[in-house]
Parts: C-alpha cells; structure tokens; sequence
C-alpha cells in the first residue's frame, strides 16, 4: 500500500476499540486510516470469550456496557453481518448466601440505571439451570446480557469501518507521534520494511497495552500492565446452557458456542508478561469449571488460546483527551472488558474526536486521572 500524505485522523491499533472508532468516524464523515501492526486482528480483541454483559461493574462500566448492548444489536441489524450474537442472558454464581446479599445490593444499583437483573436462590437454579453443580446457593441473573463470537464481530467491524470509507491498513507499526507546539501533526512508522509519515490532526490511540509507550514520548505516563488471559475450548457437544456463566469464587466463565464447543476462560490473569504461551498450570485451574457445571467433565479440550490484557490499577478503563496535548485521544487499559463495551466507546471517541459532547459521562476514566489522585497508580 502507498501510504497517504495526510489523513483527518489516524487510529492506531485495528482491534475491535480501534474499528469501532473508526466506523463511527466514517459514518460522522471523518475517514480515518486505521494503522495495525500485524496482518490481521490479532489480539484481545479476538482472544476472549465474548461475553456482553451489563451486570456486575462499576456504574460508568455499566452505563457504557448498557448502551454497548443497544448498538450491537444496531450494528448487526444494519450490517447484516452474523456475529453469533446471542442474548441469553448472563448468570453469575454464589456459592454462600452472603454472596446473595452483595449481588441483592449490586441489584438495587443497578435497576436505578434502568437494568432489570433477577435474584435466583438454590430453588431457582435448580428449575432453571438443572446443568449446574447442586452446590450454589443462588445466582444473579440479567436477561439482556449475552455473548457474542469475538472473531466475527471484530471482522464485522474492520469491514463496516472499511465499507464506510475508513482505509484499513494491516501490516503498518506506529513509531512515533508528531507534535508542534503540543499539538498532533503526524505519525511516523513503518510497513514492509519502508518508512512512512502521515500528516493529521488527530490521533486516537487504541493499541492495547503497546499504547503507553507512545504515549510516554507525548508526555503522559499511562499505568498499562499487559496480562496473559486464557481461554480454553472443549469438543462440540449438543446444547447444555445458553447463558454465559461465571463463578468469581471459583474464578472462571464459560459459553457455549452456536457450533456447540464450550469455551472458558478464568477470572486470575498472569501479570507482567507479553508472553502468550499457556502453562499447564492454567490449563488446570480453567478445569474447575467441572466443578460449575459437572457435565463438562466428560468432554476433551481441543484447543487453548491467549490474549494480551491491557490492566489498569483501578480495572478501569482509560478514555479522552490528556491535558496539554490537542489532537489526542487515548482509548486503553480495557482490563478484559473491551470486547463488550467496544461500540459505545467507539461511538464516544468520535464524539470526542467531533468536539460533540459524549452521551454518557466519561471524567472518571480520564487519563490524568492517576497523576491528579483520581486513579490508583
């Protein structure tokens, strides 16, 4: 590809965060170009489980999850494209009753923001999920959350950004972002072994983990731990469950794929590492699952994957403009929650990038918020 002189913005990072803002650009009538290192998608964005769930975040997680669930259900309608996006609710375990009180009490918060979330006790799971271990006391459960498959809804998304008039370019590494007078005017990098430079007045960086060492040369000190997450994906076997479930105490979830495989990830990532090789050590802890649901038991594992995390001190994400740098835009450390919220926050960024006002409030995710008190660094 001949690069472009310049571009009205440039996204780096062409994960599901980065084609979501993107899209939303191109539909508002900025055409970006989206810059990705690799020659595809090839990170979280397509290695996880593909939960969207609204249920059990903080409140502006919750707010962005909710809006998220709207436009998914919109980007589908409107791209006719199959993500496997299924809502089947989402049902997240208690082993004691005290576990019931906290989830009661997220409950009470959650219906003020307009979620409808159901308290199931020992009874009601065994009605309702006759699948799970006898040992729950209950669940909390939330009847508009679902999953989705992760590969094909991030496709979806690079195609509809490219078919609204965004240049997707694989293979092309970000190295430096040019200012003038603490103003964005470019970025450097390289493709095939060739320099290239592209003027713009707008940069909106969505790389994951890789972001905070661009950052840094810009100024602002982003506090991104990478983080190894594994999934593991057993055989098809007909259909056992449709709801995403998951047990913190036991730490892991689970979904069963349209094309009938179970796949499970674990709620304790490996910190500190950009290694994605699984150890067997995390093949076995993902095996508590059997202790979730005892039929899994019987079924082989065919594959195990990993995805590299971008983790945050406070598990928040961090979303907008840096202090003193006009033309800049961060969209990092989603600390495995990208996935779902990806659309609405695509959609915020180019509010942002537009100078509209965003349609949720978005201040605390600020990313000055760890050098003014207001985040955990």
């Amino acid at each position: 590809m001949i690069p472009p002189e310049q571009m009205p913005a440039v996204v780096i990072g062409g994960g599901v965060i980065g084609s979501a803002a993107a899209y939303y650009l191109a539909q508002a009538g900025i055409k970006p170009i989206v810059l990705e290192r690799d020659p595809m998608p090839a990170q979280a964005s397509v290695r996880n489980a593909g939960g969207v769930r609204a249920q059990c975040r903080s409140r502006v997680e919750r707010l962005l999850a909710m809006r998220s669930i709207d436009l998914w259900a919109k980007f589908t309608a409107d791209t006719g494209d199959d993500l496997e996006y299924h809502r089947g609710g989402n049902l997240r375990l208690a082993l004691k009753e005290s576990g019931l009180k906290t989830f009661a009490a997220e409950a009470v918060e959650e219906a003020a923001d307009g979620l409808h979330t159901e308290i199931w006790d020992r009874g009601d799971l065994r009605r309702r999920a006759p699948y799970l271990s006898p040992r729950f006391a209950g669940a909390k459960y939330c009847a508009s959350d679902g999953h989705a498959n992760p590969i094909l809804a991030t496709w979806a998304m690079t195609r509809a950004a490219a078919r609204a008039g965004a240049v997707m370019w694989w293979g092309a590494r970000a190295e430096g972002i040019e200012t003038r007078g603490r103003r964005v005017v470019g970025v450097r990098g390289s493709a095939d072994g060739a320099p290239f430079r592209i003027a713009t007045p707008l940069v909106i960086h969505a790389a994951g983990p890789w972001t905070s060492k661009l950052a840094a040369d810009l100024g602002p000190q982003l506090p991104l731990t990478p983080a190894r997450n594994a999934i593991l994906v057993t055989q098809a076997a007909a259909p056992l469950f449709g709801t995403f479930v998951s047990s913190h105490e036991l730490g892991v979830y689970m979904r069963q794929a349209r094309a009938g495989q179970v796949h499970i990830g674990g709620v304790s990532n490996v910190l500190g590492t950009f290694d994605q090789e699984v150890t067997t050590g995390e093949i076995t802890s993902l095996a508590r699952a059997c202790e979730v649901i005892p039929e899994l038991g019987g079924m082989n594992v065919l594959r195990v994957w990993s995805g590299t995390l971008d983790m945050t001190p406070d598990h928040l994400p961090i979303i907008g403009r840096p202090a003193g740098i006009d033309g800049y835009i961060v969209a990092a450390g989603f600390s495995g929650h990208g996935f779902c919220l990806s659309p609405a926050v695509g959609r915020t960024l180019c509010d942002l990038a537009c100078e509209s006002a965003p349609g949720l409030d978005i201040s605390t995710l600020s990313p000055d918020r760890f050098s003014t008190g207001g985040g955990t660094a």
